[in-house]
């Protein structure tokens, strides 16, 4: 899917101001603008999980809450970087969705949604929240990328199949998360 521009999308994670992505937006090229602070007008699952303590919003429409974030108005190269950030399409999931701003307006805009995961990932996840940050009361800090991508590539762990619920040892998970792994290392901390 090839959005039109300017490119709006919504973010909720560790790509918010403060949190440990956040120079990802700001840092890397391409344009970005800060539109505003906001909430998704239908509510979603956002949970932490993973050894890693990532968040994650499940594509469950209608189950959780309105999640809060900000919104950005971006280009085609920082949307290539997100997209490489977030292993679109085959980690998480972009899709569009109505986003209702602090100043009681309402705009479009992408979102990433976790496309798969492991049936029992509820059980060993944060409950769900309307709100991340990284040192929030759920008590899971976020473990930085570039920890993330040398524990993965150093021991071979298979971070697609510890979210999805896959065979650790499938060769087209591993790869996957060999790749991120390593795109994972190109971005400033």
């Amino acid at each position: 899917m090839c959005p039109r521009l300017p490119i709006r999308v919504f973010v909720y994670g560790t790509l918010k101001r403060g949190e440990p992505n956040a120079n990802v937006l700001t840092t890397t090229d391409g344009q970005h603008r800060f539109i505003g602070e906001g909430r998704t007008k239908v509510p979603y699952p956002l949970i932490v999980a993973s050894k890693y303590n990532i968040p994650f919003v499940l594509n469950e429409p209608g189950k959780g809450h309105q999640i809060q974030g900000e919104v950005y108005e971006i280009d085609n190269v920082k949307l290539t970087i997100l997209d490489a950030l977030e292993a679109y399409p085959t980690l998480y999931w972009r899709q569009e969705e109505k986003i209702l701003m602090s100043n009681n307006t309402e705009t479009t805009a992408w979102i990433y949604l976790m496309r798969k995961w492991r049936p029992d990932i509820y059980e060993h996840a944060t409950p769900m929240m309307s709100n991340y940050s990284s040192k929030g009361d759920h008590g899971r800090e976020y473990v930085v990328r570039y920890v993330r991508a040398k524990d993965i590539l150093e021991d071979d762990y298979n971070l697609y199949a510890d979210i999805q619920g896959d065979d650790p040892a499938d060769p087209l998970t591993k790869a996957a998360s060999r790749a991120k792994a390593i795109n994972d290392t190109k971005y400033p901390s």
